[in-house]
């Protein structure tokens, strides 16, 4: 089956960068996520046409690879695919492109097609295959470690509660994927935050929340005996403590 890989190209604007002029994880986020939104759009399987269907896809997971964060006013090119569909889940992949065509991201990400009726999951159907076409090709092979806190792990570490906020909220109604990474890098240590950028990151989100509610968002070294700068986060509802999100991020020096 032929794949229509789908390309779009994004410019770093100034409300997109951190101190350092260099786009953050989280509008790294928005352009995978705009892109993939593109793509329906373009073979005729957009937000619009599954909302009247009562469809919708719910993120499940995402993996990021970043050799390098694009700088303030640089054009990047987001090429995305479908890497395949599997009753209710569809997994789709991406690179991120820069003007000398050489490859400076990676992701893998992997969606639950959802009844927002029935609020289940629903199989995908067949024609989608052929709407998007399909490429097994991964752009990322390997997964992290196993992103789940361990016991003795929660000895020490950061939290901080957050209340959902409207401008949290996206088009079906939950927080938007992306603001939980923001929680999450709110906790990590100081020092690391300033003096490292995210080279890797896996997260699983488990629990949709909405506005009105309140977060704890806690961080916890990854390898307390390893000097490696790996750590693991949890995304807690603030009231049932039921867990929201959890991750693993990796933190490399500033390049």
């Amino acid at each position: 089956m032929e794949n229509r890989k789908y390309r779009m190209e994004f410019e770093v604007h100034y409300h997109e960068v951190n101190p350092y002029e260099k786009a953050t994880p989280l509008t790294i986020l928005h352009y995978l996520e705009d892109a993939a939104i593109s793509h329906s759009e373009a073979v005729g399987q957009g937000f619009k046409r599954l909302r009247f269907k009562k469809q919708a896809w719910i993120l499940n997971k995402w993996q990021l690879e970043m050799e390098r964060y694009p700088v303030l006013g640089e054009k990047v090119t987001i090429e995305t695919w479908s890497a395949g569909f599997e009753r209710f889940y569809g997994t789709r992949d991406f690179l991120i492109i820069d003007k000398d065509q050489k490859i400076i991201g990676r992701a893998t990400s992997l969606w639950i097609f959802y009844n927002t009726e029935s609020k289940r999951p629903s199989r995908i159907p067949p024609d989608f295959e052929d709407a998007y076409g399909v490429d097994s090709l991964r752009a990322i092979k390997e997964s992290l470690e196993d992103p789940t806190i361990g016991e003795g792990e929660q000895e020490e570490g950061n939290e901080q509660i957050f209340a959902v906020r409207r401008s949290d909220i996206d088009t079906n109604g939950h927080v938007n994927n992306a603001n939980y990474l923001q929680w999450m890098l709110e906790v990590v240590p100081e020092d690391i935050y300033q003096n490292n950028h995210l080279t890797a990151l896996e997260i699983t989100y488990k629990k949709a929340t909405t506005y009105g509610t309140s977060i704890c968002s806690k961080c916890y070294v990854a390898n307390p005996r390893d000097n490696n700068s790996a750590y693991r986060h949890v995304v807690l509802g603030n009231d049932d403590r039921q867990e929201l999100a959890i991750a693993k991020t990796v933190w490399g020096p500033l390049k």
